[in-house]
C-alpha cells in the first residue's frame, strides 16, 4: 500500500468516530480509566506500545459518531481493526456489543487474565 492509500484508509476508518476534545478522538494517544481493571490498562498499553512500533495509527476509547454506538478499546486506522480487551467482560457480550460497530471493522478479541 502506498503512502497515498494508507492515509486514505486511515481517514476511511477515523471518519466513522466523533471527533472532540473528549471523545478519544486523537491518534495515537492512550487514554487511561479507573473504571477498568488495572490489567485491561496495561494491556491496552501493550498493544498500543506495539502499534507505535509497527508505525500504525490508533484510537483509543473513541466514541462512534451517529448512527454507531459504542466505544471500542483500541481501533486500528491503518487495518480497519477494532480491538477489544477482555477482562470481565464475556467474549458472547463483547460480540452482541459489536454488532453496533460498522461493518467495515474487523474484531479481534484479547483476552486479559486479573493478576
Amino acid at each position: 500500500m502506498n503512502k497515498q492509500d494508507l492515509m486514505r484508509a486511515r481517514n476511511d476508518a477515523a471518519r466513522f468516530f466523533e471527533f472532540t476534545n473528549i471523545s478519544g478522538s486523537y491518534r495515537n494517544c492512550l487514554r487511561l480509566s479507573i473504571a477498568n481493571t488495572k490489567e485491561h490498562e496495561l494491556k491496552k498499553f501493550e498493544i498500543c506500545w506495539e502499534l507505535l512500533k509497527e508505525g500504525k495509527q490508533f484510537l483509543v476509547e473513541a466514541k462512534f459518531a451517529s448512527p454507531y454506538s459504542g466505544r471500542p478499546d483500541i481501533v486500528v486506522l491503518d487495518d480497519h481493526k477494532i480491538i477489544e480487551i477482555l477482562c470481565s467482560e464475556r467474549e458472547k457480550d463483547c460480540l452482541e456489543k459489536s454488532k453496533k460497530y460498522p461493518s467495515l471493522f474487523e474484531l479481534e478479541m484479547v483476552k486479559v487474565n486479573n493478576i
